[in-house]
């Protein structure tokens, strides 16, 4: 992996994971400012793809308002820590 592409933990790596199958690259690939879609082709559904992945292996609910934040993998990793742990309320809403 490339030297500004350091994962901090076993979410950041299985993010990583998820996003390296979806976007079908592998991890080494990716560095933490790389853009999904200008550097790796990345597409919409591809995003709404990695969205879906880690809400159901990892449980952290991020709200699809978020998607256009998710323009790399410091991005992706910021939403996590941000998500991780949220009540299901404050992220959608809902009880």
């Amino acid at each position: 992996m490339s030297e500004n592409a350091v994962t901090t933990g076993p979410v950041q790596e299985k993010a990583l994971e998820i996003i390296a199958q979806e976007l079908e690259l592998e991890a080494s690939e990716f560095t933490l400012t790389g853009h999904f879609v200008d550097d790796y082709d990345a597409d919409s559904l591809a995003l709404i793809a990695v969205v879906a992945r880690v809400e159901k292996e990892l449980g952290i609910m991020i709200p699809k308002t978020e998607l256009m934040k998710m323009i790399n993998l410091e991005a992706v990793f910021g939403l996590l820590d941000t998500y991780d742990g949220a009540p299901v309320q404050e992220v959608t809403g809902r009880a």
